[in-house]
């Protein structure tokens, strides 16, 4: 049977692997065995967050199975397959020593994201969800699985979905149709190239701009230079959905999903057997060559060679392994010295932005009254501080990329710069508290009353006295319109007083909320910096580690060579040569797959 011929030949090939020591090729040759002997037929839609994942799916099978929106956003997998009932589950994988342990828990189908939610926040192991649904498009064993976000979300989850690439069929890679691929899509799609080679390309959105045709022609161009086969299939979930609810054939089509449901339905889910042989040879393929090279390089360095030659060797393989421990530290130098300065400078940049906003909100209320404005202020405030946190984060990107090319010229050869995640805006005007409108505002007609009387009685004394000794009666013209006068007087400067109190409150309320922010602004910055700071310091570690191993490798290799006698090293050779003929062969047989012919192991 089919299923055990692949399963023999990737046993053979795990042998191999075990033998020879490779942990990392043997645990991808068994992921691969347990796919082999899965009749279902797993195609991952994979893809940055806010793409419209969820909604591809939705759309796919005409049900509401994934939970979709501007606000919702997938952390763990979501596999939606064939069931003559509805019927939903989460799976939690307990942490053992052991194999892993699955725990299915039935839920409703229509709450599914409540108690996803809820089994999350109470720190349950949940590593996935199942849906079952009665459609057709997966009756004959097709399954759809919906994953969290890559590249522009976290690490974790990327490594989430990637974790599961390896086990999958095909993969269906969604990237609106509003912008071409990105550069953290097209490093995706390399990696996952080299784990599932089925991969086609899904732009969603295609009703939210017109330019969606030049977009796909830009990214077969992406796709062609970084050298992944896929074919491209523009669609739009809202048209397809109200295309269904109005069964509108015209509208379907023009929805762009009869064709990404005829590659499913036919070229996907038609030649399980054929991508199985893919699959299959793909990967067997990858881990036999890298056993081959390393063989190959192990039997090249048993040459006969002299003492002086391998002291040679020798010298120079130490030297180089010194001069990583010196590269190493420098680079690691100018990471910590980097991300220093960089703390300081975002935090002085956003800083100084908000002072320049302090001193224009001091510029208006040298001259506006707080309570007739304060409304329009408040949105004027809200658009400047948000102007400022996007111009000093959008120059820590900046920053960020130009510190991965100093440390990168630091490496002993020029190494590929680290996949950072796009650095997203804090919002912390939703949780600090607005300003205060200040008090006093509110100024009744009998206190204003009473302020005018108290500045008009003493201009009627006052004038009445004098008035007397021209033997007019104290109340008269003179001395009423006095105290009218200073009784004006006393009520305009009342409400100048009252005024500056308001504007010196109304600067004291925004100066604190602005202190505010600029502190959760400067906590979510730091924050910021120490993810691109381990990011930096792990990529560029493991560039150096891989070096060091190499070289440690070349010594050790060195040092047997010299040390094993000239019988050893020929019989080594005649081993390493039956291996390598023994490897020939088994690559003969992946060859077969992919022309429909194998040969039992």
């Amino acid at each position: 049977m089919i299923e055990t011929a692949l399963v023999e030949l990737i046993d053979r090939a795990t042998a191999e692997c075990v033998e020879q020591e490779r942990d990392d090729l043997h645990g991808r040759l068994r992921q691969i065995r347990t796919r082999v002997l899965d009749p279902t037929q797993l195609v991952l839609v994979v893809g940055e967050s806010k793409q419209g994942k969820s909604a591809l799916v939705n759309a796919l099978v005409n049900a509401p199975v994934c939970q979709s929106g501007d606000d919702v956003s997938t952390s763990v997998p979501t596999l939606v397959r064939y069931s003559d009932e509805p019927s939903a589950q989460l799976i939690e994988q307990e942490p053992t020593g052991g194999p892993a342990a699955l725990d299915r828990h039935p839920v409703p189908i229509e709450a599914v994201g409540e108690h996803m939610e809820r089994a999350l926040a109470h720190g349950r192991p949940v590593t996935r969800s199942e849906i079952g649904v009665p459609r057709a498009v997966l009756q004959n064993g097709l399954a759809l699985m919906d994953t969290p976000g890559v590249g522009s979300v976290s690490s974790l989850l990327t490594s989430t979905t990637l974790s599961v690439v390896a086990e999958a069929d095909a993969l269906l890679m969604v990237s609106d149709s509003t912008q071409e691929l990105t550069t953290n899509e097209l490093t995706f799609l390399k990696q996952a190239t080299s784990l599932c080679p089925n991969i086609a390309l899904v732009m969603p959105k295609i009703d939210r701009t017109p330019h969606w045709r030049k977009v796909m022609e830009v990214n077969k161009k992406h796709l062609s230079n970084a050298g992944v086969s896929a074919k491209l299939f523009p669609v739009s979930a809202d048209i397809r959905n109200r295309a269904m609810q109005a069964r509108n054939t015209n509208l379907n089509a023009e929805s762009g999903f009869p064709p990404l449901l005829e590659f499913l339905q036919t070229e996907l889910a038609g030649k399980h057997e054929q991508f199985t042989r893919r699959l299959v040879a793909h990967n067997v393929s990858e881990a036999l060559t890298q056993i081959n090279d390393g063989l190959r390089a192990e039997l090249a360095a048993h040459d006969p060679r002299t003492a002086a030659e391998t002291l040679v060797e020798l010298e120079t393989a130490q030297r180089r392994a010194e001069e990583l421990r010196r590269i190493q530290g420098h680079w690691q130098k100018t990471l910590n010295d980097g991300i220093s300065e960089l703390m300081t400078d975002i935090e002085f940049d956003f800083r100084e932005r908000t002072w320049a906003v302090l001193h224009e909100v001091n510029e208006i209320f040298e001259v506006a009254d707080p309570q007739a404005i304060w409304d329009d202020f408040n949105s004027w405030l809200s658009a400047r501080l948000t102007d400022a946190i996007a111009e000093t984060y959008g120059w820590l990107e900046q920053r960020q990329a130009r510190l991965a090319e100093a440390v990168a010229e630091q490496m002993p050869q020029r190494s590929d710069l680290p996949a950072l995640e796009p650095i997203e805006y804090p919002e912390p005007l939703d949780d600090v508290p607005r300003p205060k409108l200040p008090t006093g505002a509110d100024y009744k007609k009998f206190d204003q009353v009473l302020t005018g009387l108290r500045g008009s009685y003493g201009g009627v004394l006052m004038f009445g006295l004098i008035t007397t000794m021209a033997n007019l009666p104290l109340m008269n013209v003179v001395s009423i319109s006095a105290g009218v006068l200073l009784g004006s007087k006393s009520l305009k400067e009342e409400k100048d007083s009252r005024l500056r109190r308001r504007q010196a409150e109304a600067k004291n309320n925004v100066q604190r909320y602005v202190e505010q922010v600029i502190f959760q602004v400067n906590k979510d910055g730091k924050d910021t910096i120490r993810s691109v700071h381990k990011a930096m310091h792990k990529h560029f570690t493991r560039i150096t580690e891989q070096a060091q191993l190499e070289v440690s490798q070349s010594i050790q290799s060195i040092k047997r060579s010299a040390e094993r006698s000239a019988v050893d090293r020929d019989q080594r050779a005649r081993d390493i040569k039956q291996k390598l003929e023994e490897i020939t062969v088994l690559r003969r047989q992946v060859t077969q797959l992919t022309q429909n012919r194998i040969t039992a192991a």
